[in-house]
């Protein structure tokens, strides 16, 4: 994000989150439907951002260090591992939530046929990334890893401690609805109380690295614009989608993208700060 673009983004999501504290039940009341839109985002709402981190773990497998064998040998077993384990988690998610919310039984090849045709995909992209642009591609790939990284372990510590009951588990919404604001500790990994906050929003506010793309690939300068309007979009209509769904209340998806994008921007200014100290060639675009 651009200075002026944090100004923006921040405080309106803040205020959105402050107006809704005071209607989220009512919200959630009027909208609470499980329908395709809310079942088709719950499926594809998080591939986006698990398929940029496993291209990240590629690109670092492709421009690893390379000053002796051993080092570049055992550089490519932990990257390799790495993209492995994004890629199953990108083949396991997708079809996890098609077994959950369409088809029930899809036989486990299913899941392994979607992982290859994601690590495919991502191979390809790798692949096509210029090699004069081998250190902006890297300090991309290192943003996505960490910020995924962090999306989950934040994510899941904060879901434990709040423990906030999710509106379609609710029998009588008006007597066990609670604000966003209470801590209750019940929780602990118990889906039931994973409302606080909204996984899925998270996630697919990360679809804010692909503002980052135009530093790696140059085909996309002069199209910073409409990266940005996909990214917030995706957030938005995921994060509605998930209001729909009940799986959450709107308080929880306004403060997963708060915090989403909060860590966004740490890791974004943390890996650029260490990768482009003054003097050296080359600039990571910020927007």
């Amino acid at each position: 994000m651009t200075r002026k673009e944090r100004w923006i983004v921040f405080p309106t999501v803040a205020a959105l989150l402050l107006v809704a504290t005071g209607f989220d039940l009512r919200i959630s009341l009027a909208v609470y439907g499980k329908n395709l839109f809310s079942t088709v985002f719950e499926v594809v709402g998080e591939a986006p951002i698990q398929f940029l981190a496993l291209f990240g773990a590629l690109t670092l497998l492709r421009f690893r260090s390379r000053k002796t064998r051993a080092v570049g040998a055992a550089l490519a077993a932990a990257y390799g591992l790495l993209a492995a384990a994004f890629a199953f988690m990108f083949g396991f998610a997708t079809i996890n939530y098609i077994n959950e919310n369409i088809v029930r039984e899809l036989p486990a090849f299913v899941s392994l046929a979607t992982a290859l045709a994601g690590l495919g995909l991502a191979i390809w992209l790798t692949c096509a990334v210029p090699k004069e642009r081998a250190k902006e591609a890297v300090t991309f790939a290192v943003i996505a890893i960490v910020y995924a990284l962090l999306i989950v372990i934040v994510m899941n510590s904060v879901k434990g401690i709040w423990g906030r009951l999710r509106m379609r588990e609710m029998l009588d919404p008006a007597g066990e609805f609670t604000p966003w604001y209470e801590i209750h500790f019940r929780g602990g990994f118990d889906n039931r109380f994973a409302s606080f906050p909204s996984g899925h929003t998270m996630n697919a506010a990360g679809m804010i690295l692909i503002t980052l793309l135009p530093g790696v690939f140059t085909n996309l300068k002069g199209k910073e614009t409409l990266l940005r309007v996909v990214a917030y979009g995706w957030a938005a209509v995921v994060g509605f989608s998930r209001v729909v769904a009940g799986a959450h209340f709107t308080t929880d998806v306004l403060f997963g993208v708060l915090l989403s994008y909060a860590l966004f921007e740490g890791t974004r200014a943390a890996v650029t700060k260490v990768r482009y100290k003054k003097g050296n060639v080359g600039e990571m675009p910020v927007s």
